[in-house]
């Protein structure tokens, strides 16, 4: 397969080749990083803020622009971009500050998803990332696999099923839901919440379950979905 030229649009399957390196001695090295849209689910957030030990509020105060969708009133959460350099506030001349454990949009970077499934598609072409021109090659595959993109996946899913699909249309008619949902992405909000013992005993949350989730961050996102998803169903 050739670099993606501005005049091709490529689709790709898991088997395709593609070249991509990326590195600090392109021109465009960062380039990526810069006045983008990547918007934030919330095991990104729990990666990243885990990553930096931050408390989720100060995380999300600091890194990102999080704001409720004007029709559904549904959280929406992107990265802060700088206002003076653009770039995102996590970059720096070296590169990812986060690198191990960045988004999913940025470990899929230069693929992006098509509405078609297990179809792919680079989503800049070659004069705009010079990554595409080095002679690396991989497989959607190969490059999916080391870029650890399954947890992601998994957890995401957990995520998107969490709103029952009745509710997805009462979402600009009860805007509380909103707030309910975004505790997933501010999860020490939501350990506070474990503290109260009517609420453990009401939503039958036992004494081993919260002791899981008080030394696993993954199990106390899943307990907050779990919660949510509980609270969601009681509007119906």
């Amino acid at each position: 397969m050739h670099p993606v030229s501005s005049e091709q649009t490529v689709f790709l399957d898991e088997s395709s080749p593609f070249h991509f390196s990326c590195h600090a001695d392109l021109p465009c090295f960062t380039q990526c990083c810069r006045d983008v849209n990547i918007y934030l689910t919330p095991y990104d957030v729990l990666r990243m803020r885990n990553c930096l030990r931050m408390p989720s509020d100060e995380f999300l105060a600091k890194y990102t622009r999080p704001f409720l969708a004007k029709q559904t009133h549904l959280p929406v959460v992107q990265l802060a971009m700088d206002p003076e350099s653009l770039y995102c506030k996590l970059v720096t001349d070296e590169g990812c500050s986060v690198y191990a454990d960045r988004p999913w949009a940025c470990r899929m970077y230069p693929l992006d998803l098509t509405n078609q499934e297990g179809r792919y598609q680079p989503i800049v072409n070659a004069e705009r990332c010079l990554g595409l021109r080095e002679p690396v090659v991989f497989t959607v595959r190969e490059w999916l696999e080391g870029q650890g993109i399954e947890p992601y996946l998994t957890m995401d899913e957990v995520f998107q099923s969490t709103i029952p699909a009745d509710l997805m249309a009462l979402g600009n008619k009860e805007p509380g839901v909103g707030k309910l949902l975004y505790l997933a992405y501010d999860l020490d909000r939501f350990a506070a919440l474990l503290k109260d013992p009517q609420l453990r005993s009401f939503y039958e949350i036992d004494e081993e379950t919260i002791q899981e989730a008080g030394n696993d961050s993954e199990a106390l996102l899943k307990l907050a979905l779990r919660y949510i998803r509980s609270q969601m169903i009681e509007l119906l």
